[in-house]
């Protein structure tokens, strides 16, 4: 969804709650303030030169800002707003700022002859202001200003009432219908979330009590620790396309109809439609919506039902809605298992061209000097996304893990009793799983990176006279200048694929390289470390994971890897011979390829897994079949059972009929090719001198017992 604009935002504010002005309030306003700051008029001279770089766009027709002409109240009201706007890092506009002081000024003076509420800009809507601003220009001018002045002087209002909105209300965190981690320090996050990041509109949910439910629901998801600022943004994602199903349906009640037989079948229509819904923006336009899309859609839906099937009596007395209240497992149940693949199901099969071959990859760094090169020679004049992407290739962090790293990420690592910095451990932000590592070695070539990019910002901050140590070592362009933003992932990307343009840069196929496509950076690094033979837990670590399943995502064999293996390894069959690739090496290479179904209780499948076994349980005569000694006590109590399974059998048989079981008979012949299998597996095993693993030992006896068959049948 879009971006509001300040103006929808803090008309739905005004719309959504009680923000009023208050006295008390408008007094502690300036005690926020920093003395230097707290001016009637801000001019080059007035403003402290620690400020300066914060004021921007003089003019000198229009002149400074000047307040003295406001109402107290309202004097107070804008100091703070411009000390607000210098803190989170922005600029105050003085032309556009002035010009609107100005005019406020006069329109106060105006609506104070007429008896009308003029001391706050919070006794008005931003729309209602605007209104009376032109009101004063046309009794002025007798005519209505152009359109660019119009813009001029009234830009900051938006941005202006925003600020006092959140400064004077007193409202419950949650109950307001803009969510802006900016704007308000309660809202739940993690300790490195950034307090930048795009704020939630409630108020576009045009359902009422799916709205108030939503926000509920969704703040004891983050303030239980179970959900981060990201994933709220999905759950409300979710949530505007419920909401969107329910107005186009009508449905106006969270019973959703009136016989509870039927909850299924509406919700049902629901999920089909969203399956078969074909996605209008972004880069999957024109497809239909995806698998994860839609568990991530079902997520937020279900979540909220279960939840109020558990809390219904807490939740209808808190949000005033009783309807809430007694729900029956019908909203628990209308969604069957299977109904909605799981998220990641649906992940596509792995494919050799996600991998970022070698050859591209250097020409990748060949070519990144262009994204830093300043713009006159032909570049891009950005060399922090230069950094960011050499660093991304030397470590396989993640886009937001490289884009928050504080200013001093690195620890120097003792060797032999001294530090060596050419050798550092790197902490990063864990975006993704709380609780994973957060830290990994890095070498020389990182560190250098790291401390290019330091020098760069300390004197890129000092030219804008900031002296602060920033919090992040790659910061925003705009609108940050305290350095307190970190760099945006978003334009990154876009500097991806401008440089994939200028260098034409292509993939192994000769088609323009996916390089905005980041993860495919961390999926190679990931996988060259796995074929070199890193073991699989270091990998795990190096990684972040909390599981090794985890980073069995990213464990597939190359091509080259995989054909270098196979000559390495010579596959024996029908002789019982040892493989010449030793059993924990073995067992290491099926793990890598992610095949925990050819992990057998008595051995190993090396079936190619691009095959499929029609052998049923035929294991032990199957010339894929592999084995070792640390089996061997497994294989002789397998010897046993076949031997006692084979005289009860024939007991039995002869009990039945008066006749011994004949060796034609197929029971039989299958069991005594086992029991065959098996001795030879055992023999063979006893009397190996080492752990070397074992392939085929049972295909002779299999052999000469087919012959045998094949005789006797008359082949």
């Amino acid at each position: 969804m879009g971006r509001f604009r300040d103006s929808q935002m803090v008309e739905a504010l005004h719309r959504s709650s009680e923000c009023r002005y208050d006295e008390d309030t408008n007094l502690a306003l300036v005690d926020a303030v920093p003395e230097g700051l707290r001016l009637l008029h801000y001019t080059r001279r007035s403003i402290p030169e620690e400020f300066q770089a914060s004021f921007a766009y003089y003019h000198d027709k229009i002149g400074d800002i000047h307040l003295d002409a406001l109402p107290e109240p309202m004097q107070r009201e804008v100091i703070y707003a411009i000390w607000r706007i210098v803190e989170l890092g922005g600029r105050v506009p003085c032309a556009p700022m002035g010009l609107l002081m100005r005019e406020l000024a006069v329109t106060a003076q105006r609506l104070g002859r007429q008896q009308q509420p003029h001391q706050s800009l919070m006794v008005r809507t931003p729309g209602e202001w605007k209104t009376e601003l032109r009101t004063t220009w046309v009794q002025r001018e007798k005519q209505l200003p152009n359109l660019n002045t119009l813009r001029t002087y009234l830009a900051p209002l938006d941005r202006v009432c925003k600020i006092l909105w959140f400064a004077y209300d007193r409202g419950t965190w949650w109950e307001r219908e803009v969510w802006d981690l900016s704007m308000d320090s309660r809202i739940p996050r993690r300790d490195h979330e950034p307090a930048f990041s795009t704020a939630i509109h409630w108020h576009a949910l045009e359902t009422g009590w799916l709205r108030r439910a939503a926000m509920y629901y969704t703040k004891i998801l983050l303030e239980a620790g179970s959900i981060t600022w990201s994933t709220a943004h999905g759950r409300f994602d979710g949530f505007r396309v419920f909401d969107l199903y329910l107005t186009d349906k009508n449905i106006t009640t969270p019973r959703l109809c009136d016989d509870r037989k039927h909850v299924r079948t509406v919700m049902m229509d629901f999920l089909n439609r969203e399956k078969t819904h074909v996605v209008k923006v972004g880069k999957s336009r024109g497809n239909v919506r995806s698998d994860a899309s839609v568990s991530s859609i079902a997520t937020a839906v279900k979540g909220l039902y279960v939840y109020m099937y558990d809390h219904g009596d807490v939740a209808a007395q808190l949000l005033a809605e009783p309807r809430w209240r007694d729900l029956p497992p019908e909203y628990v149940r209308f969604w069957m298992p299977g109904d909605v693949k799981p998220k990641g199901s649906s992940r596509r099969r792995f494919d050799e061209r996600h991998i970022i071959t070698d050859d591209v990859l250097s020409e990748v760094v060949k070519h990144a000097h262009i994204i830093g090169d300043p713009r006159e020679e032909g570049g891009m004049g950005d060399p922090q996304a230069m950094r960011i992407l050499l660093l991304m290739i030397a470590t396989g962090r993640r886009v937001n893990e490289i884009c928050m790293l504080d200013f001093s990420p690195l620890t120097p690592v003792a060797q032999n009793g001294t530090d060596d910095s050419s050798i550092a451990r790197l902490r990063y932000q864990q975006t993704k799983i709380d609780g994973a590592p957060n830290t990994i070695f890095v070498d020389n070539e990182v560190v250098q990176i790291v401390a290019e990019q330091q020098q760069w910002l300390l004197q890129h901050l000092e030219k804008s006279g900031i002296s602060d140590v920033p919090e992040y070592l790659f910061i925003k362009h705009q609108n940050n200048l305290r350095g307190n933003q970190p760099y945006y992932a978003a334009n990154f990307r876009q500097r991806l694929n401008k440089l994939v343009k200028t260098a034409k840069l292509n993939d192994r196929d000769g088609n323009p390289l996916r390089l905005s496509a980041t993860h495919r950076l961390r999926h190679t690094k990931a996988t060259k470390l796995l074929d070199a033979g890193v073991p699989l837990h270091v990998v795990q670590r190096y990684l972040g994971h909390t599981s090794p399943e985890m980073t069995m995502i990213y464990a597939h064999t190359l091509d080259s890897t995989a054909k270098a293996e196979f000559v390495r390894f010579q596959k024996i069959t029908r002789d019982g011979e040892a493989a010449r690739l030793h059993a924990d090496e073995l067992y290491d290479l099926m793990a890598l390829q992610s095949r925990t179904d050819r992990v057998l209780p008595n051995g190993w499948c090396t079936l190619p897994p691009a095959q499929a076994c029609d052998k049923g349980n035929a294991c032990l005569t199957c010339d894929l079949f592999v084995t070792d000694q640390r089996f061997l006590p497994v294989h002789e109590d397998e010897l046993q059972a076949v031997d006692l399974l084979i005289d009860k059998r024939q007991a039995m048989h002869k009990d039945q009929t008066g006749e011994p079981m004949s060796e034609d008979h197929v029971w039989l012949t299958l069991r005594r090719r086992e029991q065959g299998a098996l001795r030879a597996i055992v023999d063979t095993l006893s009397t190996a001198t080492s752990a070397e693993a074992h392939v085929g030992a049972g295909v002779p006896t299999r052999a000469e017992q087919d012959f045998q068959l094949r005789r006797t049948a008359g082949y």
